[in-house]
């Protein structure tokens, strides 16, 4: 039998994001900011003092930085009723394994004894619940980028508002740091390619619109990054007009614990 005084708590497991979010919306029931999030399971009432007991064992990620996309889709969920406006998430670093994160949390729960939902993984991000006006939503709607920054166990609060009360957070693909008359970034990543992505993203969240010239293609190496980089500003300015001037020729990649890191400066 329950104990009885055992607290009680609507909970779900979920990605939290960080993105360049607009200023205003249209009309509808906003989710703030700090509680956007990606669903990766969720469990309904129970006591919280059960599975806090097992969080040690949650899955391991197979990713050590945070996958990075592009909102590139407005979603009206469900597709016969809608209550809720949504991004739709295309990844650039990591899709499959956030889908394998899923599947591994619902089979941990399971063994757990929780009953979970089986249906297929939907990569979305909620931003508003009814009612709400489509109509408004689609004429402003515009490509951002995205940036998973851990998982965490939350606790659904009531009146759109989640708190987290368990956390595993991730290395961020990048971080600003100040630099003399320019922008710069260290970036991360496995690969040279993670670190053309991871550029092209921290560069897009200062401009969201420089999204729209990246091209999705393997990277040989730092000067290949660069060059690429360079090939999207150059493309940007001249269709609409962009806010950088080049990515320097600066530094060298380091190598750390499988990470590669990289120091990008850019001119503006």
């Amino acid at each position: 039998m329950q104990d009885m005084t055992e607290e009680i708590k609507r909970l779900f497991f979920g990605l939290s994001v960080h993105a360049p979010w607009p200023m205003s919306y249209p009309n509808g029931r906003i989710i703030e900011e700090e509680s956007r999030h990606i669903t990766l399971a969720f469990l309904g009432n129970h006591p919280f003092a059960k599975l806090k007991q097992e969080l040690q064992h949650f899955p391991s990620p197979e990713f050590p930085i945070g996958p990075v996309g592009i909102c590139d889709e407005l979603l009206f969920l469900p597709v016969d009723k809608p209550r809720v406006v949504a991004h739709h998430i295309s990844w650039l670093t990591d899709g499959e394994k956030i889908e394998s994160l899923h599947l591994a949390t619902l089979d941990w729960l399971e063994k757990l004894g929780y009953h979970v939902d089986r249906r297929p993984f939907l990569s979305h991000l909620s931003i508003a619940r009814s009612p709400f006006q489509q109509k408004e939503w689609k004429e402003v709607f515009e490509i951002l980028p995205v940036l998973i920054t851990g998982v965490h166990l939350y606790e659904s609060m009531g009146n759109l508002r989640y708190s987290k009360i368990w956390s595993l957070p991730f290395l961020s693909a990048f971080e600003e740091f100040e630099h003399t008359a320019d922008i710069a970034f260290h970036l991360r990543g496995l690969s040279f390619s993670d670190l053309y992505f991871h550029g092209a993203l921290a560069m897009s969240f200062k401009f969201p619109p420089f999204l729209e010239f990246l091209k999705r293609e393997e990277m040989r190496d730092l000067n290949h990054v660069i060059q690429a980089l360079n090939l999207m500003i150059s493309s940007c300015d001249l269709e609409m007009g962009c806010p950088f001037k080049a990515v320097s020729y600066h530094g060298k990649v380091k190598e750390e614990k499988g990470l590669l890191q990289w120091e990008m400066v850019v001119d503006v």
